[in-house]
């Protein structure tokens, strides 16, 4: 049966409104700055048919009649060596909510709505988990000692104190242009949608909706998100007070989240948005474990192999409740000693995760090897290059890139794009090129939660990706021209290139940092 994700077509065969995902060459040796885009010109098709003998198309990102949906399939994915048993399903029971329901049923919802009632309701949990919150103390706020392991010694440097909002975009697109060693990426927003005819022989325009809105995926999930985040609190909680850990809920869990990411992976992002920010070392696993199936998932990875990054991301900075919270949290730079005291962390991880039976050996493979680079210049093993393979790779990249964007109480995190600029400078060094170069592709230069501007002078902000045409996300709109608030945020799919009230399209000239005219960051979990 023909994969209809990574289909193989001679060159010969290619038409408009295919979506490339794949050349018979690396990408970074061919004359396209994006990897994997949808044929809209005939320019573009003549060049590729003229440097390729071969390509892959995916069907399920094609548009009009090159476009084939995916079919469902709902099937559990069994890890390996794992045994899973059921627990009392009352222990992780969660509310519902209005929306929430309503979203369910197929109605249409607010993404503002739904973003207030999450809120409200995680507003109440915490009330209720406060007055019993010191068991995990000693295993917070450990992003810095996370961080340092990746430059050792070393403080950061003054390049990653906050842009204003005008070098922004100029970062970013420096850094593609850096990465790709051609003309800075080309910009599609202007592109027109395709145009089609019917029987009748009349032109219209194909309006293209590639996965549904992120808030019908966010009142889907949203019960499940508080199921793992409640497992993997009580893993924590054990391991602090020397108990067993018990991870007999975590399969189904897992299941139900990958096949999210395989939907509408922003719903997830979004959720581990907000729970990263209240510094509880389960949330910040909770996170680097989401981000991680979901860059996975981009890399079109199986989904036991997602799986199983899920899992270690949840787990791989586990030992860290073994060792001394005054290192852990120590606000300056850590000394030789206590950076090599750090990394013992991992070696604390592998004796906790040995020790029971329930651990798949892949996971604990990709615990071991989360710290190691590809110059050797890693730990425990110093392994290099072709010693990692690309899941533990990814693990790596992306426990450094949720570090470096990590706020804790005493500092503020690096933003997505000074983050992406320093992990670029370690581009061949720490990590491979190939790597480093998917990630910046994965996480785009409008990342969800980003502030934008937009031509009309509104700003908005990223609430879903565009995985067809990463230049043209879903915006929902905060301040108006004169950058005041509007009361009623309205959502842009930039994608149906929708009219400004002068008629011109919109479209995003630049990037704003999170703090721009005084919005609250956490008030749209950015």
């Amino acid at each position: 049966m023909t994969d209809i994700k990574k289909e193989k077509i001679a060159v010969n065969q290619l038409e408009l409104g295919m979506f490339v995902v794949e050349l018979d060459k690396p990408w970074i040796e061919s004359d396209f700055l994006l990897q994997g885009f949808v044929l809209e010109d005939q320019a573009e098709l003549d060049k590729m048919k003229s440097t390729c003998l071969y390509v892959y198309i995916d069907r399920t990102k094609s548009l009009g009649t090159q476009f084939s949906a995916m079919a469902k399939r709902n099937v559990a994915i069994q890890l390996k060596r794992s045994v899973v048993r059921l627990k009392d399903p009352s222990k992780y029971d969660t509310k519902e909510t209005p929306t929430m329901n309503k979203a369910r049923r197929g109605e249409k919802v607010s993404f503002m709505d739904i973003l207030r009632e999450v809120k409200g309701y995680q507003k109440s949990q915490n009330v209720e988990r406060n007055s019993n919150d010191d068991t995990i103390s000693n295993i917070r706020h450990v992003g810095d000692a996370i961080l340092q392991t990746t430059l050792p010694y070393e403080e950061r440097s003054e390049h990653t104190t906050t842009q204003s909002s005008g070098g922004f975009i100029n970062s970013i697109g420096g850094l593609f242009s850096g990465l790709l060693g051609r003309k800075k990426l080309k910009s599609s927003a202007k592109r027109a949608a395709p145009l089609e005819k019917n029987a009748n022989h009349e032109e219209r325009i194909t309006i293209y909706e590639e996965q549904a809105p992120v808030e019908e995926e966010i009142a889907i999930i949203y019960p499940v998100y508080e199921q793992s985040q409640a497992i993997t609190r009580d893993i924590f909680d054990a391991i602090a007070d020397n108990h067993e850990m018990d991870i007999s809920s975590v399969s189904d869990v897992l299941d139900s989240m990958v096949e999210s990411i395989g939907r509408t992976p922003d719903a997830l992002l979004w959720l581990a948005k907000l729970k990263k920010a209240d510094g509880h070392a389960y949330n910040q696993a909770l996170n680097v474990s989401i981000t991680l199936m979901a860059f996975n998932s981009f890399l079109a990875l199986s989904k036991e192999q997602i799986k199983v990054s899920g899992l270690a991301g949840l787990l791989q900075d586990i030992g860290k409740v073994k060792l001394s919270s005054d290192v852990l949290l120590k606000k300056s730079k850590l000394t030789r000693e206590e950076y090599e005291y750090v990394k013992k962390h991992v070696d604390e991880s592998l004796k906790i995760l040995r020790e029971n039976p329930d651990i798949p050996a892949e996971v604990i493979k990709l615990v071991a090897k989360h710290h190691e680079r590809v110059d050797g210049s890693g730990y425990p093993f110093q392994l290099k290059e072709n010693q990692l393979s690309i899941i533990s790779q990814a693990a790596g990249l992306i426990d450094t890139y949720c570090a470096m964007t990590n706020h804790r109480g005493y500092a503020e995190g690096a933003s997505h794009q000074q983050a992406l600029d320093q992990i670029h400078a370690l581009s061949g060094k720490k990590f491979s090129t190939e790597i480093v170069d998917q990630l910046i592709q994965f996480m785009g230069i409008y990342p969800v939660s980003s502030l934008v501007e937009l031509n009309t002078g509104e700003v908005g902000v990223v609430i879903q990706q565009n995985q067809v045409r990463r230049l043209l996300p879903r915006v929902m709109l905060l301040l108006d021209a004169e950058k005041v608030r509007y009361n009623a945020p309205v959502v842009l799919d930039l994608i149906n290139k929708p009219k400004t009230p002068n008629g011109e399209g919109y479209n995003i000239v630049k990037g704003l940092a999170a703090d721009s005219y005084g919005l609250n960051p956490s008030e749209f979990y950015i």
